[in-house]
């Protein structure tokens, strides 16, 4: 480290604008972040549930992940409110079935008209007024850009473009299958023993749909509706009085691998028809949201942080240098970390939102390090020159900052090993940001100081010492006396919290649950609640039933055992299942017996015979686009040779509790073992769906807290005891830390914080960060040790130099991590508070816990660190 100090402050010129120019090129990959907030990154690739997922997709498509849209309006059933609820679907339809001469002709009509430098807004949507859904299109991304109705800036014109061109390669993906609805959806009817697929609103002979206007015209609409009791809950509600109240739109999707685009879409086509009372709820924009809440924080929190680290260095130092200095170097440290994520097109996952903020408040701690040791050798610097005095300071404080940067790499590293993904890359980042700050620190700090003029007498830190403020005196006073003369005393108190604690680590429960996220109050909260009370759930999940033989679907006693398996799910005895409703291949069976019995309502039910459902299945046609030997309608349902039915089950809520990882745990386990015992010979079943993608993640996330534990302690232990070459002091390192880690548990324990992604990172933080405040401690005891003190005066001026140091530096990161407490977003509020806890604790700990270990113990280390 001696000669890197000595090169960088030999070229300090060349060092600062290499650093300079690599800060501008890893930023510019900020431009790239994108986010990522779907439960497929709280999985690992290779987990049996996540294949099962996606084999399910491949077959029936991703038909658990689905929009609902709610509409209501006290005229709900008049032509005017079906005319703007029609001009809403026209509006989804566009990126459902894409019309490429059709977009072609569009765009080429735009450039003409963007080629005319006097044209205005209000005239570019005029020429669109007989594409209405285009002009509507254009109208949405206007909003956006601009409210000028004026003549378009050329700014204003490129972005309109881009905008439409990002929306026509959005409609090429056709990433919507499906637009359920009451204007869209399908019947089956009979007659002349023939079965027919009919429309409720039919069209006209260009397609369009044609609504009704009259009293007589609405009541043979509602009759149709009321016809099938498969669209109840599905496409509209009723009240108790049996009067239509809510029309419902279900957005199914093809493949939501990456639903970020077309998810923000659907919203902004909502948002746009503000005319229509419309409430929105669906797995993919609860990520959207969630989403947006990260990106708010993110540009919130960071430039938070930073003001508060910056007033921690004001008030530590008292001097310009000590705040530009630290504050550019982190500004450096924060950007080469997210340009880098950017470039390498990792993107920021729910725990990942944290990485800045903690690079920001660890970071600091390694710059007030290395400037805490420039003022206490002001006078030497001046002494002996500026070149060779900071190569003195320097090179010392550099190996010290090195050795903690090791040690929290080695921590955060070890999460890399993580089994989900989210965990592992946050991991992997964390510790290389944590070594990008040590670098940025120990280069830019000291050319910084070798350009800038240095006068004798100029160190306002420094004459400060013995004295720097009567709060941390008095602190240092009290751990001084508490370790030297009360320190079994100490380790009696420690030992009774550690008690306590693990009786609250066994309390804690762990939760994967994203709407666990917000609070009571919030809309996405109270949406869900709304939408799963009347349409039966928010969400599903996929029980494929599967009889084991070509066509076993086509058989009595298969439509028997899953009609009798559908009624128990939501049978009355069975509320804590939660399910509200079903959808099922037999559903289209029992609308088939029912259309062939004159429309009878007592025959929607399950075909009397073998032979009437083949005969069914043989006279209804409708379209079969991929030609896979199902019609499309029957595709979410069944496979390809019929064999397998999925059942699809929505999931509501548990009264006014959110059902949680362990509540959908304990759907799943009673689902299973009913299947289990009433399943025929020969049948088997799988279930799978985000929920139970969630509930999987959930053990993975105990599982990998455990090992990356004690990983991390095992490694931890081993890297001080080769630098400290002392058994005992080894082990004695771990024990601020550890105790801090269960302090924390216990913490989550007693008060209800279920451990999640986020806050399981938590442990490796707290040991991440207090093996610094550790290896500050006994490497400065180690030196007194070695000029011949005893215990007593060595614990004493350690805590009397290294202290104040580690109080700083805890004072920079508690300040910082308490900045997440104005978070709109529960995790990032959680996690801001179990940092400030832990590092309290871990500043104890060092400060406290260790110099009483290091008196009952009697550990000398009096030798030189190598």
């Amino acid at each position: 480290m001696d000669r890197y100090i000595r090169f960088v402050l030999k070229r300090p010129v060349w060092v600062l604008v290499v650093f300079s120019i690599m800060s501008v090129i890893l930023a510019s990959g900020m431009l790239h972040l994108q986010f990522d907030t779907t439960i497929t990154s709280f999985l690992p690739t290779s987990d049996i549930e996540y294949e099962n997922y996606n084999r399910a997709k491949e077959i029936y498509g991703d038909c658990d992940t689905f929009v609902i849209l709610d509409i209501t309006d006290r005229n709900l059933l008049q032509y005017e409110t079906f005319r703007r609820i029609n001009d809403l679907i026209i509006d989804l339809e566009e990126f459902e079935d894409f019309n490429a001469k059709r977009e072609l002709q569009r765009i080429a009509q735009l450039d003409r008209l963007l080629a005319d430098p006097t044209i205005t807004g209000e005239a570019l949507l005029n020429h669109f007024i007989d594409d209405p859904a285009f002009k509507r299109l254009l109208a949405r991304k206007f909003e956006i850009i601009s409210d000028d109705s004026g003549r378009l800036s050329n700014r204003v014109k490129r972005k309109l473009k881009s905008a439409v061109m990002t929306a026509n390669e959005l409609k090429s993906g056709e990433m919507i299958d499906d637009i359920i609805s009451p204007l869209t959806a399908k019947d089956i009817t009979g007659e002349d023993d023939a079965l027919e697929t009919i429309e409720l609103i039919e069209t006209d002979s260009a397609g369009n749909r044609i609504l009704p206007k009259t009293l007589e015209e609405f009541q043979a609409f509602i009759a149709k509706l009321r016809r099938n009791p498969v669209f109840e809950q599905g496409i509209y509600v009723s009240d108790a009085n049996g009067k239509i109240t809510n029309l419902g739109i279900v957005i199914r999707f093809k493949d939501m691998s990456n639903s970020d685009p077309i998810a923000r879409e659907i919203l902004e086509i909502v948002n746009s028809h503000d005319e229509l009372n419309i409430i929105s709820q669906g797995q993919p924009l609860i990520y959207i949201w969630i989403n947006n809440y990260m990106q708010q924080d993110l540009s919130r929190l960071i430039p938070l942080v930073m003001l508060v680290v910056v007033i921690i260095f004001f008030i530590n130092f008292k001097s310009i240098r000590g705040v530009i200095l630290p504050f550019v170097t982190l500004s450096m440290a924060t950007l080469w970390i997210l340009g880098l994520m950017g470039h390498l097109g990792v993107k920021i996952t729910t725990v990942g939102t944290s990485i800045p903020v903690l690079m920001i408040a660890v970071g600091s701690s390694y710059a007030i390090h290395i400037l805490n040791q420039y003022y206490a050798d002001y006078n030497l610097i001046t002494r002996e020159g500026k070149t060779d005095g900071l190569q003195h300071a320097m090179g010392h404080i550099s190996v010290t900052v090195l050795l903690t940067g090791l040690t929290t790499f080695v921590a955060f590293m070890t999460l890399a090993t993580h089994e989900i993904s989210a965990i592992s890359e946050w991991g992997l980042f964390s510790a290389i940001g944590i070594m990008f700050a040590v670098l940025i620190s120990s280069s830019v700090i000291p050319a910084a100081l070798k350009l800038m003029p240095h006068k004798a007498g100029g160190a306002r830190f420094s004459n400060r010492t013995g004295g720097s403020s009567p709060v941390i005196d008095r602190i240092i006073h009290l751990m001084s006396v508490g370790a030297i003369h009360h320190y079994k005393k100490v380790l009696a108190v420690v030992l009774v919290l550690l008690v306590v604690s693990f009786i609250g680590l066994l309390k804690i429960q762990v939760d994967t649950e994203l709407l666990r996220n917000f609070k009571k109050d919030n809309y996405i909260r109270t949406s869900a609640k709304m939408i799963s009370d009347k349409y039966g759930g928010r969400w599903g999940f996929n029980i494929i039933i599967d009889s084991g033989k070509p066509d076993g679907v086509k058989c009595t006693e298969y439509l028997k055992t899953v009609s009798d398996f559908r009624t128990w799910l939501v049978a009355e005895e069975n509320k804590d299942l939660c399910i509200g409703r079903t959808d099922a291949f037999p559903d289209f069976l029992k609308t088939m017996n029912m259309a062939m019995n004159n429309d009878d309502p007592t025959c929607f039910s399950n075909p009397a015979c073998n032979m009437d459902i083949a005969d069914y299945l043989e006279i209804y046609s409708d379209d079969d686009d991929n030609s896979d030997g199902r019609i499309d309608q029957f595709e979410p349902y069944v496979d390809t040779e019929f064999s397998a039915c999925n059942l699809l089950a929505r999931l509501g809520e548990n009264g006014d509790t959110l059902l949680g990882t362990f509540g959908m745990e304990h759907i799943f386990k009673k689902i299973s073992e009913h299947l289990d015992q009433t399943l025929p010979p020969g049948y088997s079943f799988k279930i799978t769906g985000h929920p139970s993608l969630m509930v999987q993640s959930a053990g993975y996330i105990v599982d990998g807290q455990i090992n990356s534990l004690l990983l991390t302690l095992v490694v931890i232990g081993i890297m001080i005891l080769i630098l400290l070459k002392d058994f005992k002091a080894g082990l004695l390192s771990l024990i601020p830390m550890s105790v801090a880690v269960i302090f924390n548990f216990g913490i989550m324990g007693w008060f209800g914080i279920y451990l999640d992604v986020a806050t399981s990172t938590i442990a490796t933080i707290t040991i991440g960060i207090g093996v610094d405040d550790t290896i500050h401690f006994l490497n400065t005891f180690r030196y007194y040790r070695n000029l011949g003190e005893d215990i007593n005066t060595a614990i004493q001026h350690t805590l009397e130099v290294a202290g104040k140091a580690i109080l700083f530096t805890s004072m920079a990161l508690i300040f910082g991590f308490s900045v997440m407490g104005l978070s709109t977003f529960k995790p990032l509020i959680l996690f801001g508070v179990l940092m400030i806890i832990t590092m309290v604790a871990t500043t104890i700990g060092a400060l406290l816990v260790l110099p009483c270990a290091i008196k009952l113990t009697k550990v000398k280390l009096v030798k030189t660190m190598a």
